[in-house]
């Protein structure tokens, strides 16, 4: 049984690929609160998605520039020829163009009026910026818990090596025991050599139990950026307060703070909005120009730079492109449909996860009172048995074997009590609570 939950343990230790880096914490043991912050600190992860969010801040900027007018300088020069004149007797000769053209002008532009396409495409922006602040979220919270369990389990591995402690002390001294009837000749050495397997059978498990435990640390400090110059010791508890359980409310508290249905929500809107984008290509845009210089060639004085300017109003009217806007409308609304049959995929999924973690804490609870229960008449069979013993009634490795299953006993209520633990923060995080 030992072996099986400690194959458990470490495989599900290893499960884990995302590294976080941060700085150590002061003082000598670490809290759970401070494990979460410190995994939480410079995470490569979230720092990525920071610069996401910056990246849209700036397409937000971008976009709110279409509101305000462009305005834009020309400068040109041109030489032209051949000079186009005409000669009049007794005039002299008048020329209509010179050969040194210059033009300088200063325009400006401004988009009238759009039928909201300016307004629907900030519109999608900001809702993709809400994705992204989501996003955050979501990483925060997968970091926070699987440190969590990280944390938990070094505590319930060092509470294990406890237990494995004391009983290869305790067979030790049986071993002492029997080493002495033999040299008295009251017994044989069948009991030493039944001791000894025993013995050696204990301190493999506690070599087990000592390597699972270095991987599990080595996993917390590469979460926390905990010096590894220093001991790793962890402070806390397995004691823990489970509220009354309603399925009803957990569930109704899931499909509003869960990131992931806040995610799905964000990309239905955007979805939304692209919808209408795409219904809005084929309206008009009413655009404004006004321009205003000093250009030289004009008649009769050419090479005077005078100044002139350009007011104009225009309207782009799209009238045929292929079909291109029917298709835009179609695949918007395909991706509509196919985000909101995602929310409700999630939503099965959310209320799947939320019922079968209740399902877990429940009968987590229910094996604590039995685990207890088992561990009480396990020490009364101690008891008796040393008692048995000393009168003679029973052996010693009868003595040993009531001993493992005290031994035994308390294990496993040290992993009912360690998976009531998790299975109310796996409860939390179905549920999405926030713990950082």
């Amino acid at each position: 049984m030992r072996n099986i939950l400690l194959m458990f343990i470490l495989c599900w230790l290893v499960s884990f690929e995302n590294i976080a880096y941060a700085q150590q914490t002061a003082g000598d043991s670490l809290t759970i609160n401070a494990a979460i912050k410190l995994a939480l600190s410079n995470q490569p992860l979230i720092n990525q998605a920071v610069e996401q969010i910056n990246s849209i801040n700036a397409r937000i900027k971008e976009q709110n520039s279409s509101y305000y007018p462009e305005i834009e300088g020309d400068l040109s020069y041109a030489y032209i020829g051949p000079i186009i004149s005409l000669s009049f007797p007794g005039l002299g000769n008048f020329a209509f163009n010179t050969s040194s053209n210059f033009d300088f002008h200063v325009s400006a532009g401004q988009t009238l009026y759009d039928f909201g396409k300016r307004d629907a495409m900030l519109d999608l922006i900001r809702s993709n910026k809400l994705s992204a602040e989501e996003k955050i979220n979501l990483i925060k919270s997968n970091l926070a818990y699987q440190t969590i369990h990280v944390f938990y389990s070094i505590l319930f591995i060092e509470k294990s090596i406890d237990v494995e402690d004391e009983q290869i002390n305790t067979l030790n001294k049986h071993l002492d025991i029997a080493r002495k009837k033999v040299e008295s000749g009251s017994s044989t050495d069948f009991d030493v050599l039944t001791t000894q397997v025993r013995v050696a059978s204990a301190q493999n498990e506690l070599i087990d139990l000592k390597n699972t435990l270095d991987k599990a640390k080595i996993l917390l400090i590469n979460y926390t950026g905990y010096s590894s110059t220093k001991p790793l010791n962890l402070s806390g508890d397995f004691s823990i307060n489970i509220p009354e359980i309603k399925e009803d409310s957990l569930l109704s508290i899931a499909y509003l703070s869960r990131e992931e249905m806040k995610l799905a929500r964000d990309n239905e809107n955007s979805a939304k909005i692209s919808t209408q984008i795409a219904g809005l290509n084929n309206l008009p845009t009413l655009s404004a120009g006004l321009s205003y210089g000093l250009k030289n060639g004009f008649f009769p004085d050419l090479l005077v730079l005078r100044g002139n300017w350009v007011a104009a109003v225009s309207a782009n009217i799209p009238i045929f492109n292929g079909y291109r806007t029917e298709a835009q409308q179609e695949e918007a609304e395909a991706n509509l449909k196919s985000t909101s049959q995602e929310t409700l995929e999630l939503e099965r999924n959310i209320k799947a996860e939320v019922q079968s973690a209740i399902s877990d804490l429940r009968t987590g609870i229910g094996k604590l009172k039995t685990t207890e229960i088992q561990v009480k008449q396990a020490a009364d069979a101690v008891s008796r048995a040393e008692v048995e013993y000393q009168d003679g009634v029973i052996t010693n490795l009868d003595l040993i074997d009531t001993e493992t299953t005290l031994a035994e006993a308390k294990l496993l209520y040290l992993q009912v009590i360690y998976k009531n633990v998790i299975n109310k923060y796996a409860l939390d995080k179905v549920v999405g609570s926030i713990v950082w």
